[in-house]
């Protein structure tokens, strides 16, 4: 996904890009840009921003709660401390709020903890195509029922996981139930010139 929220970033200048993937992959479906654009969390320092806003953004957007950030999808809460890996990043940021206010930002060194350079914004990426909330369980609910039928979600550990609010290994593979309509590759760049290599 760190690949598609980029292309969603670059939309205003896609023509300077040159995108080299395989067959296979241009042809996966994947949420659609306006939704992967919604998943992506920017903040300057100085501004206000909702502590539980920001924890609910990171759970449904796949990130995992750690006692120590070490890893990517990765995050940790210690008062108004709150570390977090976003994936495609390459250190984890620490962020100090006073308050409401987001006070100072910091990228550290996972394995020493210690902070390396202040900058100036933050912005975390979404872990998992798989957006849980309150709209993507009600689709994938309906999707459900509608394909194997109400009587067999109440013993399937993935339904009764999904439709409680928890993340279930493997639930990627169900996409189509999470979302109305997936795209491809090609709606992230729908102007580019395609070239096949015959090697």
């Amino acid at each position: 996904l760190v690949g598609l929220s980029a292309l969603v970033a670059k939309q205003t200048d896609i023509s300077s890009l040159v995108i080299i993937t395989t067959l296979n992959a241009s042809l996966q479906r994947v949420p659609a840009p306006d939704i992967v654009d919604s998943a992506t969390y920017i903040a300057n320092v100085g501004e206000n921003i909702e502590l539980e806003s920001l924890l609910s953004f990171l759970a449904r957007d796949g990130y995992q709660r750690a006692g120590t950030v070490r890893e990517a999808g990765e995050f940790a809460v210690r008062g108004g401390i709150v570390d977090i890996f976003s994936p495609g990043a390459e250190l984890p940021v620490r962020l100090d709020l006073f308050g409401d206010e987001l006070e100072s930002v910091r990228t550290f060194d996972p394995l020493t903890q210690r902070a390396v350079e202040k900058v100036n914004a933050l912005k975390l990426e979404p872990v998992s195509e798989v957006f849980l909330d309150d709209e993507s369980i009600l689709q994938f609910r309906g999707s459900y029922g509608s394909r194997f039928g109400a009587v067999a979600g109440q013993s399937d550990s993935l339904y009764q996981a999904i439709t409680s609010g928890r993340r279930y290994m493997g639930m990627g593979h169900w996409l189509p139930l999470f979302h109305k309509k997936l795209e491809s590759l090609f709606d992230y760049a729908p102007e580019a010139t395609i070239t096949m290599d015959n090697l």
